[in-house]
């Protein structure tokens, strides 16, 4: 069983542009998500709809989500 590690957001941020889950507050109420961290604008996106920015995070785990091919 992995143990999920998280890093403070925006005092840190990922080494590099990927996939990280996240967590992201909305509403006042928090859940964990799928976001796309792009390095070069330093921002957080939908990872399904790269348009959609997302506002809130506040944590995320710092290993990047690497698909299975």
């Amino acid at each position: 069983m992995a143990t999920a590690r998280w890093s403070k957001y925006p005092e840190n941020q990922p080494e590099e542009s990927g996939v990280y889950v996240v967590n992201w507050r909305i509403n006042n109420v928090y859940m964990t998500v799928l976001s796309f961290f792009d390095r070069n604008t330093k921002k957080w996106y939908n990872c399904n709809d790269r348009d959609q920015l997302l506002e809130g995070i506040n944590a995320f785990n710092p290993f990047k989500i690497v698909p299975n091919i």
